[in-house]
This record gives C-alpha cells, structure tokens and sequence, in this order.
C-alpha cells in the first residue's frame, strides 16, 4: 500500500529514538540529570512518538479502529523504555544543560536528532 510505513517501521524509529535521546543526553556537562529530568524527557519522547505515529498512520481501512490502541500501546512503550535507560545510564550523573533543554522542547524525531548535534 501507497504511504504506509514498512512492518517494523515502528519499533526501529523507537529504537533510534531512544538510542538517539540517551547518547545525547549523556554526552556532555553541565547539570546533574534527575528522576524529575527523566519523567519530563519521557514525557516529551512520548508525546513526539504519538505525533510521529499519527501522522505516518493512514485513514480509514480496516486497521483504523485498532490504529489508536496500537499507537497508543507503542508510545507507552517509548516512555518505559526511556525511563529504565535514563535511570540506568543518566540518573545521578551531569549531563549537557543545552542538550537537556533541546530534548524538552523539541517536537519531532529530527529535532531530537539535531539535540545530539549541540
């Protein structure tokens, strides 16, 4: 089908996502990521992932009822996965204060990618 993302189109952009987020934070100096820093970038990833989703996901068909669920089940998976690699990797330990605001503010995959360029 026309305009439809390939089978596993999802979980590799989550993957990159993450992958991406995690390598910029811990990249540089600055302030001491927190429990609190990794809720808000989570939070963020989440709501950038629903976007991201929604907008690759195509009207109508038979797949649109379970589309949203679907979507929904996957972002929660992005926050999770999140929140287990900041704790892991970044809780307690000083990372780029430029880096960490361009992550909360960013809005789209490719802004998170220009994060890991700061």
């Amino acid at each position: 089908m026309r305009g439809r993302p390939p089978i596993g189109y999802f979980s590799g952009v989550r993957r990159l996502l993450l992958l991406v987020t995690v390598l910029a934070a811990a990249s540089g100096c600055g302030k001491t990521m927190t429990e609190e820093d990794c809720r808000k970038v989570g939070d963020n990833m989440r709501s950038i992932w629903l976007a991201e989703a929604k907008k690759a996901t195509p009207p109508g068909g038979p797949a649109s009822e379970k589309a949203p669920a679907v979507i929904r089940s996957e972002a929660d998976k992005v926050g999770a996965d999140w929140a287990v690699e900041c704790k892991k990797e970044l809780e307690g330990r000083r990372v780029d204060g430029k880096e960490m605001e361009c992550l909360l503010k960013a809005t789209t995959i490719a802004e998170i990618h220009k994060c890991s360029e700061l």
